[in-house]
């Protein structure tokens, strides 16, 4: 089947056939990295117009048999690729460790990318501390507030919200493969960075040397469907529990009685269940945080549910933390808003979010309508002229490509990770039994890590798709 946009698409691919190569002027930085800027075109279809500074990291390969560049995006939209090069660089298997040199970037609007969107905040939910939470009534208050927030955004950064697209972040990454010298891009998506990646090889098919997407988001989405990833932390639960049986005792005995009643902290904080919940469920999807969130729901069982008072002094500085995210709010506002609202065209009014907002809220009671609604509306507020990525609602591209998802992934859900392997019929699947969000190196599993290891090295994927038992516990 033909994508959607084809014409697009076309046109998109030769613009950046005409740019030539710059070379990068590597300094060291970070904990034994490397950083360059690579300026490229605002408007991609002006190469030679106005000019934007992208940040570029890398760690390079340790052996002396170097393959070329493995260039990643942390996921987001929003996500920062020079402060997470580190940590990735740790986590990366070390027989790709020495062939490859790690590459990284910040997307146009990010971080150290200028110009960037850094002044642009979200909106967090206000929310009923204890009772029946009508969601409707959350969903019009949600409304107001990131309509305020986003319209601030476009205000002061206007140039900025009109070319931060996925689009542009495919034609971004094709210019920073040329000037790392690779003929062919070998390229490791995490979450949203796999609709950067499944872009590229639909743009770019020929210059795709190896394609990992890992945690994949829908290639058939529309901003109302994002909405349909809300269950994902609830889901994620489920194999955290099970590693910690203790906790999800604690954690139901503390739902039970925040639901009647707030706790006042000795700093004059109030915890009620939502700190609770974004405390649990913003960390779930990672394994790497069990013990964190363990400790956390012990802490504040000892001080809600117990009543000690030195656990109320301690959980006190962790709900100032949670409360400081919120306004940050990672899925609401700023570029997450911002790419995704350029990248879908469609804007849902209240009345057509609602039916959606309610399922998710069935299938992920705890924290499902929250995401849902930020998921759903988000694009409130924003005027733009849509920059739509092409979509896949079948068989798409027969690039080969790696699709890596888990079977309760707490930030993607794995109905999505499907909907990417359909899209690429010659793609190969590697399913980790468990909640883990983005699984190559992060879940600590051999059978994960051995697959895309062979894939990534030698371009060999496996004869049939693979599952993985869970590792934690």
């Amino acid at each position: 089947m033909r994508t959607l946009l084809t014409a697009a698409v076309v046109a998109f691919g030769l613009t950046a056939m005409t740019v030539p190569a710059q070379a990068l002027s590597w300094q060291p930085c970070g904990d034994g990295g490397q950083c360059a800027t690579l300026s490229v075109p605002a408007n991609r279809t002006k190469p030679g117009g106005r000019q934007i500074d992208l940040a570029l990291a890398r760690h390079q390969a340790t052996g002396p048999d170097r393959i070329g560049s493995l260039v990643f995006n942390p996921g987001g939209p929003g996500g920062s690729g020079t402060d997470s090069i580190d940590f990735v660089w740790e986590l990366l298997p070390e027989p790709v460790k020495a062939r490859f040199d790690l590459v990284t970037w910040d997307p146009r609007g990010i971080n150290k990318s200028r110009p960037n969107l850094d002044d642009c905040r979200g909106a967090p939910l206000r929310l009923p501390a204890t009772g029946p939470v009508a969601w409707e009534q959350v969903a019009r208050g949600f409304m107001q507030d990131i309509r305020a927030a986003n319209r601030a955004c476009q205000r002061s950064r206007p140039a900025v919200v009109r070319r931060t697209s996925t689009n542009a972040n495919v034609a971004d990454l094709d210019r920073i493969r040329a000037a790392l010298g690779d003929r062919k891009l070998s390229y490791w998506g995490m979450s949203y960075g796999t609709r950067i990646g499944y872009v590229y090889a639909l743009t770019h098919p020929k210059r795709v040397r190896a394609l990992v997407l890992d945690g994949s988001i829908d290639p058939a989405s529309t901003i109302l469907s994002l909405a349909e990833g809300a269950p994902g932390p609830d889901q994620a639960f489920g194999p955290f529990a099970d590693a910690y049986p203790v906790a999800r005792r604690q954690f139901n005995a503390l739902q039970k009685r925040l639901a009647r009643a707030t706790v006042r902290l000795p700093d004059g904080q109030t915890f009620d269940r939502w700190v609770l919940r974004d405390m649990v469920f913003n960390n779930v999807a990672q394994q790497a945080a069990y013990p964190y969130i363990a400790q956390f729901l012990q802490l504040a069982h000892d001080a809600v549910v117990d009543g000690k008072r030195k656990a109320r002094g301690q959980l006190a500085a962790t709900t100032k933390r949670v409360i400081e995210q919120r306004i940050r709010s990672g899925n609401a506002g700023g570029a997450f808003a911002v790419t995704n609202c350029n990248d879908y065209p469609d804007r849902p009014s209240l009345g057509q979010a609602m039916p959606i907002i309610e399922q998710q809220v069935a299938l992920g009671p705890n924290f499902g309508g929250v995401l849902a609604i930020q998921y759903a509306l988000g694009c409130t507020g924003l005027k733009l002229d849509p920059d739509p990525v092409p979509t896949i609602t079948g068989r798409g591209s027969n690039v080969p490509v790696l699709v890596l998802g888990a079977s309760r992934d707490g930030s993607t859900v794995n109905s999505w990770t499907a909907r990417m392997s359909r899209a690429f019929p010659r793609s190969r699947t590697v399913t980790y039994a468990g909640g883990q969000h983005v699984t190559w190196g992060f879940a600590g599993s051999a059978c994960v890590d051995d697959v895309v290891n062979t894939y990534m090295l030698t371009g060999q994927l496996p004869l049939a798709d693979v599952g993985c038992s869970n590792s934690a516990g």
